[in-house]
């Protein structure tokens, strides 16, 4: 035989050989391939969804009920699973779908400028995780055994991997961001996530004929109870795996809540392996008694004191994983006379759930509803509950997990190295605090859209670096984003203050998620948040004010706020105007910024100059992206303004005004 033929012999022997270590360890292989798929799966959700709302919305003009259709139209898909499956095989479906989403994961991350195709590849990237899920789980239950263990271990690991990531990098998803680390590490994920498909092949395509018997075991009642797939990736994505909803609701640094986040989803991976590696006579009451403690922990998880939303949000994440692994354990273990699997419908059925439940709980911020979103919280816990018990109240487990199943939650416990790094590194931003010259001061207004630029895309670094070029003293930031998944789930707030290091005040206005923000180089010793009229205003407006001692000892007092933005609404904003100019009741040394959503002709505007303040003068320029001028910094008569200028850019739909302020 040639050299070279010797050679490629040799090479495929050595391939060979390595895929069938790899399937020898279906622990590794299995448990791994599902935990990639539901990582990348959490970001393309994680990325579609504000895509619908800002490329399609805000870019092209779709109102609320197209948008809603256009994100059930994505989901409905999910009754595909079954009808694919036995159209190609479930092999075939897990691998096309595995190996989609991988490659859309990867384009999304460098192409991430491209909004439009973006969104495009973040639909692609759902369809493929709604459609594997079912089908990973169905070959688990043919397979029986310590798959079905390790894929409901898989699941809960993804989302550990997920919030590790995630919280890694300050709630700025990785998916928007095309800087070489992100697309490095996508890029290794990807490679892995192939080679364990890769590893996987051999014994799963060994029971490929299974299929018709095993289908012939699932019980229809049981296989219902998978639609708990919906509610469960909801109250994942909103509230549990939600670090800045906890930071925001303690007031705790970052770090420490993507820590307490991280520990306790580590916790319901321990507890999710201690419901799969036992045999269970009985496990209805223990999936009534966690149901029933879910759902109290969903009314009062956002109860003050914050010691007690870390305990809640603790205990809700552990057994948010619990009941999901007793789901999933309750179908696998279930039988019945039934000859075909009705799981596909159910899974259609949780998806269209799952986008229900985000577009309920996201419509009370932009209509009058009947309802608060809190409400949203525990539906979707009643559901999960109502699943549980359904899927074990008649049966006794019979799957042996895998014996050294044990060793995945230990070595998950690495992973809180990423959040204990963060705690030891973490600077907070301290106020300047030495003697020195207090005017001039430099001081910018600025609309930050939610940390979305022009074009649709979350880009909160690019908004930092606008910020930096232009070294103000004192920032006044609109529409500042708290952990929305309407809005990426970015704390923007947060991670702003620690790229600039600037402490900040902030006080909300339409929920405690969303509001206005003033970061100052300087100590703010005081502040006060004020509402606007008329009381009814939905959503309601406010104005933030803060006492700032310059370095001469000199107090210097900054108002912020954004003003109803209807364009009909004049009337509104006059009362606004009036409010706030009668709030200020010309004091001197103050400066009120902020989005007034008028242009300077209007009554509401000339409000403000009959009160007595003067405008920091634009000859030319706009603020929105109607070509008007919307945002303004006004003074109090005994300062002077100086090199006044709209920053051009695309990085919001609001260029910031920077003015230099002198006595």
């Amino acid at each position: 035989m040639p050299r070279k033929a010797k050679a490629e012999t040799l090479r495929k022997d050595k391939l060979f050989l390595f895929i069938e270590w790899l399937a020898a360890r279906p622990l590794l292989t299995e448990l791994a391939l599902t935990a990639i798929t539901v990582l990348f799966g959490m970001q393309v959700l994680r990325a579609l969804i504000p895509s619908i709302y800002w490329v399609l919305g805000n870019r092209f003009g779709l109102g609320l009920v197209q948008l809603g259709f256009v994100a059930i139209a994505v989901f409905i898909i999910g009754f595909l699973s079954g009808p694919l499956s036995w159209l190609t095989g479930n092999r075939r479906l897990i691998t096309f779908t595995v190996a989609g989403l991988g490659l859309v994961r990867l384009l999304m991350q460098v192409a991430s400028g491209l909004t439009v195709f973006n969104l495009g590849l973040a639909i692609a990237g759902t369809i493929f995780f709604i459609l594997f899920l079912p089908a990973a789980f169905e070959d688990a239950r043919i397979r029986g055994g310590a798959s079905v263990s390790n894929y409901i271990l898989g699941i809960i690991g993804g989302l550990v991997l997920d919030t590790a990531i995630y919280g890694a990098f300050g709630t700025y998803d990785l998916i928007w961001q095309a800087q070489m680390l992100p697309v490095l590490l996508t890029l290794l994920l990807f490679i892995f996530q192939l080679v364990f498909l890769v590893g996987t092949a051999p014994s799963i395509y060994s029971h490929s004929r299974k299929l018709a018997a095993a289908s012939s075991r699932i019980s229809i009642a049981r296989s219902f109870t998978w639609l708990a797939i919906g509610p469960f990736l909801f109250l994942e994505l909103v509230v549990f795996q939600n670090i800045p909803r906890l930071a925001t609701l303690t007031s705790w640094p970052l770090p420490w809540a993507f820590g307490l986040v991280l520990i306790g989803q580590l916790a319901g991976l321990a507890v999710a392996y201690v419901v799969v590696s036992r045999n269970w006579r009985m496990l209805w009451p223990w999936a009534l008694a966690a149901s029933v403690v879910l759902i109290i922990t969903l009314v009062f998880t956002s109860q003050q004191p914050a010691s007690l939303i870390a305990i809640l949000f603790f205990i809700g994440q552990v057994l948010l994983s619990a009941i999901m692994s007793m789901v999933l354990l309750g179908i696998a273990a279930g039988t019945g006379p039934v000859r075909i699997s009705t799981l596909w419908i159910a899974n259609g059925i949780g998806m269209i759930l799952f986008i229900l439940l985000v577009a309920a709980y996201y419509a009370v911020y932009e209509v009058k509803l009947p309802y608060v979103n809190q409400v949203v919280e525990v539906a979707a816990g009643g559901i999960m509950a109502a699943c549980a018990i359904g899927a074990v109240i008649l049966g006794k487990q019979n799957i042996k997990a895998e014996p050294r199943l044990w060793m995945v939650s230990v070595f998950a416990l690495i992973l809180l190295a990423l959040p204990i790094a963060q705690i030891t590194t973490w600077r907070t931003p301290v106020a300047t605090l030495e003697p020195g010259v207090g005017l001039p001061l430099k001081v910018m207004t600025y609309n930050l859209n939610n940390g979305f630029n022009s074009m649709g895309k979350l880009n909160i670094n690019q908004m930092a670096n606008v910020i930096q070029t232009n070294s103000p003293d004192i920032i006044a930031v609109q529409e500042v984003s708290r952990g929305s998944l309407i809005n990426g789930r970015l704390d923007m707030l947060e991670w702003l203050s620690y790229r600039l290091q600037m402490p900040y005040v902030y006080e909300p206005t339409n929920g405690p998620f969303s509001g206005n923000a003033i970061l100052s180089r300087y100590p703010i010793v005081a502040f006060s948040r004020e509402s606007l009229p008329p009381p009814d205003l939905f959503p309601p407006r406010a104005f933030i004010m803060a006492l700032i001692v310059l370095p001469d000892g000199q107090q210097f007092k900054v108002i912020n706020t954004q003003f109803d933005d209807r364009e009909e609404d004049s009337d509104i904003r006059q009362s606004e105007a009036r409010a706030l100019t009668d709030f200020w009741g010309g004091l001197d040394s103050t400066v009120i910024m902020g989005d007034f959503s008028a242009a300077r002709q209007t009554a509401e505007i000339k409000r403000f100059y009959t009160a007595g303040l003067d405008l920091a003068s634009l000859t030319t320029g706009s603020t929105y992206a109607s070509s008007r001028m919307t945002d303004y910094i006004w003074i109090s008569p005994d300062l002077k303004t100086a090199d006044v200028a709209v920053v051009p850019g695309t990085a919001s739909d609001h260029p910031p005004v920077v003015a230099v302020i002198t006595r």
